[in-house]
């Protein structure tokens, strides 16, 4: 009974450890992917919007349109990450 099970076990446990490798790997490199598009947009937008005029700047620094633009854009990262992690590993769809 044992020399059954202790192949099966093992062959079982090469292929978690080989898929979490390969999750591990996909995520990394879909997170700096999407990380680096996101940083390019937010440093777009800050060069925009330091084109305005200083009363304008200065009314829309009051507001917090910075830091809100900021969790805006880092929501979209992670959410653009998930959804990329899904498509890579197979999970699209739902």
């Amino acid at each position: 009974m044992p020399a059954i099970l202790i192949p099966i076990l093992s062959a079982f446990a090469a292929s978690l450890v080989a898929r979490l490798m390969l999750g591990a790997g996909l995520a990394f490199f879909t997170y700096s992917f999407v990380d680096d598009l996101v940083a390019q947009a937010q440093n777009e937008m800050t060069g925009l919007l330091n084109n305005l005029p200083s009363d304008i700047i200065g009314l829309i620094s009051i507001l917090k349109v910075p830091q809100a633009l900021s969790v805006v854009m880092s929501a979209m990262a992670i959410a653009a990450f998930i959804k990329t992690t899904k498509v890579f590993i197979g999970q699209a769809g739902g």
